[in-house]
């Protein structure tokens, strides 16, 4: 039983790991987002989201599976 614990102690760690980078990386989007509305800079988030979703657009079928899988990694 020891071992299970320890694998979900680890299991855990590496869930609120990763939530906490997904959380910073979504914080740091909405900043820019918004930084960029305030200040006119070179780099413009919204046409990187948009290029990234029309990447898998492109692909068809698969292009529409590979964002859906990526999606539900988020």
């Amino acid at each position: 039983k020891s071992r299970r614990n320890n694998m979900a102690d680890l299991s855990s760690t590496v869930n609120s790991v990763v939530g906490g980078i997904v959380s910073l990386i979504k914080g740091l989007i909405v900043f820019f987002v918004f930084a960029n509305i305030l200040y006119p800079t070179g780099m413009d988030p919204v046409l990187g989201l948009t290029e990234l979703v029309n990447s898998f657009m492109d692909g068809g079928l698969a292009g529409l599976l590979a964002l859906l899988i990526f999606v539900s990694f988020l």
